[in-house]
């Protein structure tokens, strides 16, 4: 006999609901098999659609007709567009003429789309990771059963983590949340070492260079990436054991 709960269930990983409802749900699939089992199936289908999916780089034709759709704009300028012009009334009131905010708006979009630097993603991931610890919002959802935690991100973003307990290994998994790395969205899946939290953030690739592993402000950091996703583990752990807990996630198949 179909649960119940299976409409509130296929509601929850498709991310149609959250606040109270949400966690009540969540309450429910801990203590469903069949609600689990939905669960599980739809994160077999999520990693299966990441797997078979490729990434393609826009085309050089692409560049060259939002170029020319710029140029039919009159009054522009790509010469005077890439220069910064003087700070004058002048200056001003153009920018915000027609032809002033189509390349203004051009120009911040390009910087949106720059995949962030090294450096960049180095600070970013250890002050994500420091800001929840601090506000107590380290967990979103708390659970120690991947077949939880794994479909909670589905329908929240748009990427399909590995949510692997490592229990018996040392390295409990004890929930996740959604954070930000370098402005990309990131999905964060959270483990407990001893006394020590470790934070396995997992976001698009956007073609960035990946930080060597470092140490900043006490948090040691180690980033690598796998086929169309990027990872950085982040803990105050000790180098040699977050090195294991990087192996073990590594060695988990795709």
């Amino acid at each position: 006999m179909s649960c119940a709960e299976s409409l509130r269930t296929q509601a929850f990983i498709d991310g149609e609901i959250d606040g109270a409802e949400a966690e009540s749900i969540e309450r429910h699939i801990e203590s469903c098999p069949e609600c689990q089992a939905v669960c599980a199936d739809a994160a077999l289908v999520s990693d299966a659609m990441r797997a078979e999916a490729s990434r393609y780089a826009a085309p050089e034709s692409l560049r060259r007709r939002v170029q020319a759709a710029l140029a039919l704009d009159k009054g522009y300028d790509p010469a005077r567009a890439i220069r910064l012009p003087r700070v004058e009334r002048g200056f001003w009131s153009g920018l915000f003429s027609g032809a002033g905010v189509t390349a203004l708006a051009a120009g911040v979009a390009g910087l949106m789309l720059l995949p962030p630097s090294a450096a960049t993603l180095a600070d970013a991931v250890v002050q994500a990771h420091t800001d929840a610890l601090m506000r107590g919002r380290e967990i979103t959802v708390v659970s120690t059963d991947h077949h939880t935690v794994k479909p909670w991100f589905a329908g929240r973003i748009a990427l399909s983590p590995p949510v692997v307990d490592f229990a018996a290994e040392g390295f409990k998994l004890v929930g996740g949340r959604l954070d930000k790395a370098a402005g990309a969205p990131a999905a964060v899946v959270v483990y407990r070492h001893g006394g020590h939290a470790i934070d396995l953030f997992v976001w698009a690739d956007r073609g960035a260079a990946l930080p060597a592993a470092a140490v900043s402000h006490g948090y040691r950091s180690i980033f690598w990436k796998r086929r169309d996703l990027d990872f950085a583990a982040v803990s105050d752990t000790s180098e040699p054991e977050l090195a294991k807990f990087v192996q073990l996630v590594q060695a988990e198949p795709e």
